[in-house]
């Protein structure tokens, strides 16, 4: 009886051992999931900041007469995205 016991409660420990593993990856992948993410988000962020800017700058530059080359050259923005910025 003593030794069933013995191995019951060994049976439980592995078992409990198993599930707190299980547990701690399933944290440490929510953690990684989420810093990842948040990575990315300030990543987006930037882009869509620096994008902001270049257009500001592309249409200050439009009204002080620059050649859609120019602005290209100095605001990182493509011929195409310049021309969009013109007026009709």
């Amino acid at each position: 009886m003593v030794e069933e016991l013995k191995t019951i409660e060994m049976g439980f420990t592995d078992y409990i051992a198993a599930r707190q593993k299980e547990f701690d990856w399933l944290r440490q992948g929510k953690e990684q999931g989420y810093e990842a993410g948040l990575q990315q988000g300030i990543e987006q962020g930037l882009e869509r900041g620096a994008h902001q800017k270049a257009l500001e700058t592309a249409k200050k530059l439009i009204a002080r007469g620059y050649e859609p080359e120019d602005i290209a050259d100095l605001s990182g923005l493509t011929i195409s995205q310049i021309q969009e910025l013109l007026p009709s």
